[in-house]
């Protein structure tokens, strides 16, 4: 193939290694926009000297790292690309965690070591009604999204951690009633506290009362968290309970120290009315 200082979108597209389709694509939302476009065809000619970043381009989006980022490493140092795709790795290790679990979890299936939808007696053979002491508490409410709560619950954790100087006891919780049709939660999210932690906005400290609850103990993924409402549901329906408030849940576990979200542990306290 001859070359010569300008280059069609489609001979360009052979020295970069980019498709003609990505290379329309980039050029639209101003990532790799073409030397010249004809003003009377449209066409777009390329320079060779726009291959290099081109293939830059291409090998980033194989590495998966996101177009907004990759604008800002075209043109960056060697030391901030390498910075940038340290943090672009962890951000896929993370993932390789997520992809086993479900990789694991789908082995349980096939093999018939757990039921697509199991039983309540596999999920939770001791579910109880107990009385459960009253709490005070130190939280920050926020109307966070249910596709935001990953991000939100431990955030906020931390914040209330740092707010009280640390003087918390027993687990974190959130306290949070079913979301709104638009998918939204009215969460609490904190600490236990001793008497006399005081806080600052957007800190609040309020005292949970003594009540009586249905009590479950949940092992496993935060993401699996539903299904054990599935079951707490059920078996209200069945001894003829009826929710009195939001349930709290417990973490028990800190997901920095056990790196298997199978092993996680939560206590899910659900109040109930009584006669």
């Amino acid at each position: 193939m001859e070359l010569t200082e300008e280059l069609s979108i489609g001979a360009f597209s052979r020295v970069s290694g980019l498709t003609v389709k990505a290379l329309r694509h980039y050029d639209e939302i101003g990532l790799l926009e073409p030397a010249r476009v004809d003003e009377s065809t449209g066409y777009r000619y390329y320079g060779l000297e726009q291959a290099r970043p081109a293939e830059a381009i291409r090998r980033l989006r194989a590495l998966e790292v996101p177009l907004d980022e990759i604008r800002e490493l075209l043109g960056a140092d060697d030391a901030v690309v390498r910075e940038r795709l340290a943090v672009h790795r962890a951000r896929l290790e993370g993932r390789a965690v997520e992809t086993k679990r479900i990789l694991d979890e789908l082995d349980r299936i096939i093999d018939g070591r757990e039921e697509l939808v199991p039983d309540s007696a596999q999920l939770a053979p001791e579910l109880e009604v107990k009385e459960v002491p009253a709490r005070r508490v130190a939280f920050i409410a926020e109307r966070a999204h249910m596709e935001e709560m990953k991000k939100v619950v431990p955030r906020n954790i931390n914040k209330v951690a740092r707010a009280v100087d640390r003087r918390h006891t027993g687990a974190p919780f959130c306290k949070c009633p079913a979301p709104d049709a638009d998918g939204y939660f009215e969460t609490e999210i904190g600490w236990q506290v001793p008497e006399g932690v005081e806080v600052e906005a957007p800190v609040e400290v309020a005292e949970y009362p003594s009540s009586s609850a249905l009590v479950m103990k949940h092992v496993g993924p935060y993401e699996d968290l539903g299904r054990s409402y599935r079951v707490m549901a059920e078996e209200m329906e069945e001894r003829g309970l009826k929710p009195s408030s939001a349930p709290v849940e417990w973490y028990e576990t800190d997901p920095q120290e056990t790196p298997d979200p199978n092993d996680y542990v939560t206590i899910i306290e659900w109040p109930v009315a009584t006669e």
